[in-house]
């Protein structure tokens, strides 16, 4: 895997976690987004799905890539739990 693919992973993980946090910007949209995806019922799955898979691909650009993106891993990581956490109160 050359080093222009892991910051191409990276630069996508990087994107699920803003469409994340723009989400909380406009719920109604995001949820009527997310509803139309997987239905009603899994839409924590959708949410949490796209935090996990950013902070693997962020851990994939970091090690692979470029050492910056530690931070991008701290970034998906507070995100993760930071969804974790709204969902399961």
């Amino acid at each position: 895997m050359g080093r222009q693919f892991s910051h191409l992973l990276g630069a996508v993980g990087m994107l699920l976690i803003l469409l994340l946090w723009l989400s909380l910007l406009n719920p109604r949209n995001a949820d009527h987004l997310v509803d139309r995806a997987a239905g009603s019922q899994h839409e924590y799955k959708i949410v949490l799905g796209a935090a996990l898979l950013s902070t693997v691909l962020s851990f994939i650009a970091a090690i692979r890539g470029s050492k910056w993106w530690y931070i991008g891993i701290a970034l998906s990581s507070g995100t993760l739990a930071f969804f974790t956490y709204t969902l399961s109160v």
